[in-house]
């Protein structure tokens, strides 16, 4: 329909010759494959898990047919920047998806640069910038819990006992990527709530096996072994202060 039509709606679809629509579809076609590849090669985002809507996917299939494939530098770097602050933000996921995406589809089809979509979601959400209270009460269900993931997984965040890179690409259930409470949530239940448990901040991101070796353990008693195997860095480059003092469980807040 967008590429039938330039519009995301469906209201017109009834006046549309159907050879237009067999030669949207085939334009569709060729924009998605470029959509997952960017994606892939140029966000690091493996899987649509990653993302707050699948309409994110639509802009660049669009960018990537008006522009023949055939992107400056500058313009792959826009609509990189576009990509990773409106899943972060939630641009489709809030009030009407379809008018937004159309919005975005118009900047589009009018042929102005790629920037312009940026200036959209500055409109939409003012700051675009992340700032560490932008996390505060900030659970897997934002969108910024996709970015803290794409963060730490090119910061080079590794599994605590196989020292697989992390990625929702490993065979195996044993290797597959699972976030894990930090700070276990059976022994937190007491003294917190919900949404303080399940912060990003008390998530990291581990294999399958090693979250079930680990089970319930406080931060204390588990972090020694894997630090002494692995080193400093296998906190840090999860973004895990590495002071002890900081891993009992009394100390979780100033965590």
């Amino acid at each position: 329909v967008v590429f039938a039509s330039q519009q995301a709606k469906f209201k017109s679809v009834a006046s549309i010759p159907i050879q237009r629509f067999q030669d949207a579809w085939e334009d569709a076609k060729r924009g998605l494959e470029f959509a997952i590849d960017f994606l892939r090669a140029n966000a690091d985002i493996e899987d649509e898990s990653l993302l707050s809507s699948p309409f994110l996917m639509v802009p660049i299939a669009v960018a990537s047919r008006l522009k023949s494939n055939q992107f400056s530098r500058q313009e792959a770097n826009d609509l990189l920047y576009w990509l990773l602050v409106a899943n972060a933000k939630g641009r489709y996921s809030r009030g009407s998806s379809e008018t937004l995406l159309n919005e975005d589809l118009a900047v589009l089809f009018r042929g102005e640069p790629i920037e312009r979509l940026i200036d959209t979601l500055a409109l939409q959400f003012g700051r675009l910038h992340i700032e560490p209270a932008d996390l505060v009460g900030r659970t897997h269900r934002s969108g910024l819990f996709s970015l803290a993931y794409l963060a730490l997984r090119s910061a080079g965040a590794k599994d605590w006992h196989s020292g697989l890179g992390i990625s929702l690409a490993h065979q195996g259930r044993l290797h597959y990527i699972q976030f894990h409470h930090i700070f276990p949530k059976s022994l937190l239940k007491k003294d917190y709530e919900k949404a303080e448990i399940n912060e990003i901040a008390n998530l990291a991101f581990i294999g399958g096996d090693t979250n079930r070796r680990i089970s319930n353990k406080e931060p204390a008693d588990y972090f020694p072994n894997i630090v002494e195997k692995r080193g400093d860095d296998v906190l840090n480059s999860q973004a895990i202060p590495a002071d002890p003092s900081l891993h009992h469980l009394s100390s979780f807040r100033a965590f």
